[in-house]
């Protein structure tokens, strides 16, 4: 399964938690939106992806 995070600020330790326990049994990415600006590569991230987590 393919997760990807979009952060819109630094994760808190409780998102942290949620994103190493996640990643022991699916592949994660995670994309800081308050640093990366590059939308085309976001939007094949999220096509690309089985689920798409918000923080």
């Amino acid at each position: 399964m393919k997760l990807l995070y979009l952060l819109k600020k630094t994760a808190s330790p409780a998102t942290q938690q949620m994103i190493d326990s996640h990643q022991k049994m699916a592949d994660v990415t995670i994309i800081n939106l308050y640093e990366n600006k590059n939308y085309d590569d976001i939007i094949d991230k999220i096509a690309g992806s089985d689920k798409v987590i918000t923080c």
